[in-house]
């Protein structure tokens, strides 16, 4: 506006001397032009001159318009000057704006300071800067090839050997908490290694009361028995669970219902009880047996710590224990099936110390008698582990040995079954990032075969003889 101005105001000062009062400036001071006297009484001299003057005052109306027409042409293509402060004052107000448009977005789950990480023990996680929510999924990949061989098991009394390769686990999931830390939860499905079927194993939400030592849990659950069968599938020590686990402790046993648990943040207690639809009762509706194979159960489980860190006790290996653990534990379930009662009971310990672990166990089973079938007896079940683990010292490398006894009542048989099991088991794991990425190779020993199939754990029934079961197993974990 102000170059505007500037060339009205030059346009207006040439125009003025030369157009706005043509009188005063072509032809003298006064408005009315002078009469020109008569050619007979007027000097020859005297108008050329006046001619020469009015030449001149032309001219210099000429180059006064083409300096207008410079300066207009220059207007137009200089840039108009800006008041920074306006701008500055108009882009904050832009930015509050786009900023309170984010906020009002982000009011769902708002994510501050630290959101995402990766720890070696946790693995990825995502969390709120307050740690009200967290999340951390998991992915477990266990590719498995199995050789399995049985003496005089074909039906020309040759040896039957099998091998192949198999996805043992593929099991996706998360766990975390949400509006606080005393709200947690985990799930996660396993696909099956025959059909590929994906099934529900963990699905449960805890709540800590009053920050305090004492939670209760409902849902899907690992019912709280055996030390074997609470381990993950991550960090067991061999490719697989014992024999005797899966067939006395049902390997996972995941079961549905409540539970009460005390965990004096670290103390040398660990307590639960639960309540549920029986153990090992799991991905069924409320019907009673036998729409479902049990009644109810009523279980629980109480752990002693003498040193050591809980979380070092929930691995078997070797590797990955930073210091000494001592750790008692024992275990009751009763599940009522019909008329039928099955008690579950254990007592186990664990003990790492100096690179090496050490693990025993007795786990038995006492079956009642079903009054509806008079003929069937009471029944006892027993069984002893033990295993031992030694993490070479700077070297990946973790030797093991593993040795698990299994009697069978013959009453649950027919006669002539060999129902007690021996299977001696040894082998080492490589870790190439921990329980993260390892590969086992074990070989397990069966002087006496086995009276049932443990398909799993690459066990098929050979009755009274000699079997061998070769894996060789690679693991990933996220």
């Amino acid at each position: 506006m102000a170059i505007r101005r500037r060339a009205i105001a030059i346009a207006a000062a040439i125009f003025g001397l030369g157009i706005a009062n043509p009188a005063t400036t072509a032809f003298g001071a006064d408005s009315t032009p002078a009469v020109n006297p008569s050619p007979t009484t007027q000097p020859a001299e005297s108008t050329d001159a006046q001619l020469r003057e009015l030449r001149a005052q032309v001219q210099q109306l000429v180059a006064n318009q083409k300096v207008l027409e410079q300066q207009l042409a220059q207007a137009t293509t200089r840039p108009v000057p800006i008041d920074l402060a306006i701008v500055q004052a108009a882009e904050a107000q832009t930015a509050a704006a786009v900023r309170a448009d984010a906020d009002r977005r982000s009011q769902l789950f708002d994510m501050t300071g630290e959101t995402a990480g990766y720890d070696r023990d946790r693995g990825f996680y995502v969390s709120s800067g307050d740690g009200e929510f967290l999340i951390h999924p998991f992915v477990l990949l266990q590719v498995r090839n199995v050789t399995e061989s049985r003496v005089g098991a074909k039906s020309d009394g040759t040896n039957d050997t099998q091998n192949g390769f198999e996805i043992r686990r593929f099991q996706l999931g998360a766990d975390g908490n949400v509006f606080t830390p005393d709200l947690t939860c985990r799930f996660f499905v396993q696909s099956s290694r025959e059909t590929g079927e994906v099934t529900l194993f963990d699905a449960w939400v805890r709540y800590r009361l009053d920050h305090g030592p004492w939670s209760i849990e409902a849902g899907q659950f690992k019912a709280p028995l055996d030390h074997e069968q609470l381990i993950s599938d991550k960090t067991q020590l061999a490719a697989d669970r014992t024999y005797t686990d899966d067939i006395l402790a049902k390997g996972e046993a995941f079961s549905e219902g409540v539970m009460a648990l005390y965990d004096d943040n670290g103390g040398p207690l660990h307590a639960k009880v639960d309540f549920t639809n029986g153990y090992g009762v799991n991905d069924v509706n409320y019907e009673d047996f036998p729409a479902r194979t049990a009644n109810f159960g009523l279980g629980g489980r109480a752990e002693y710590k003498v040193f050591g860190k809980w979380r070092d006790y929930d691995q078997f290996t070797a590797s990955e224990a930073k210091e000494a653990l001592l750790v008692f534990g024992a275990g009751l379930d009763w599940t009522e099936s019909g008329g039928s009662d099955a008690i579950r009971h254990v007592v186990d310990a664990q003990w790492d110390v100096d690179h090496v672990s050490l693990y025993g166990a007795y786990l038995g089973m006492y079956t009642t008698n079903n009054p509806a079938e008079p003929a069937l007896p009471d029944t006892y079940d027993a069984s002893f582990r033990a295993q031992f683990a030694y993490a070479i010292p700077d070297s990946k490398i973790e030797p093991f040995l593993r040795y698990d006894y299994l009697h069978l009542d013959a009453g649950e048989f027919g006669s002539g079954t060999r129902t007690t099991v021996h299977e001696i088991t040894g082998g080492a794991n490589y870790y190439f990032y921990g329980q993260n990425a390892r590969f086992t190779l074990d070989v397990s020993y069966l002087p006496n075969g086995a009276p049932e199939n443990d398909s799993g754990n690459g066990i098929l029934a050979n009755n009274g003889k000699a079997e061998w079961v070769e894996r060789g197993q690679l693991q990933f974990a996220l």
